[in-house]
């Protein structure tokens, strides 16, 4: 037979902060409650916790001496905010073959233009980096950059020459800085 504790409220006697608190059993329930859990120097665990995402905030470590603490947020991450990243990414190539090149959309794009190109760099973020594949194989077209675009003496004309390159950019906000292949075979 199966029971039900419900408890509006655990307290230990002031300034004492230890204790162990386990639950076997599945803990659910729309977790409103569990708000602002500041259990350093206790021991609790359970297993198989069911809590709707963005209800449970506060601090939870583990072990008595406070190692692997853990800070979880009240919703959960929105990952269309701008973020560090840590780790290795990755992304696909963004098609653009008239430019300007809208950070925003992506960090790695594919350009075959059809027309003379500008190196424009839209919503350049401090940081970000990638590469352009610019195919200019077909007719060579002529390729310029504004001044907020920072290059080599050679780059533009070399890039303007029939031909694929790599373009590699990193940008400091405002800046954007790109270095170059040579013509690939």
């Amino acid at each position: 037979m199966a029971s039900t504790l419900k408890v509006d409220r655990i307290e230990s006697p002031a300034g004492i902060n230890v204790g162990n608190i386990s639950f076997g059993n599945p803990i659910s329930g729309d977790g409103s409650q569990l708000t602002d859990l500041n259990i350093a120097g206790a021991n609790m665990s359970w297993t198989n916790a069911v809590i709707p995402a963005g209800q449970l905030s506060g601090t939870i470590t583990s072990g008595v001496d406070g190692s692997g603490l853990v800070n979880l947020p009240a919703v959960p991450p929105d990952l269309t905010a701008t973020n560090a990243w840590t780790g290795p990414q990755r992304a696909t190539l963004v098609t653009n073959a008239t430019g300007p090149f809208d950070m925003d959309t992506g960090q790695n794009f594919l350009c075959t233009p059809t027309a003379p190109l500008s190196l424009t760099f839209l919503n350049p973020a401090n940081g970000q980096s990638g590469y352009i594949i610019l195919d200019n194989s077909v007719t060579g077209h002529a390729i310029s950059k504004p001044a907020t675009t920072k290059t080599d003496t050679n780059m533009l004309a070399t890039v303007t020459a029939a031909g694929i390159y790599i373009i590699s950019y990193i940008s400091d906000g405002t800046t954007t800085y790109l270095t170059n292949s040579a013509a690939m075979v």
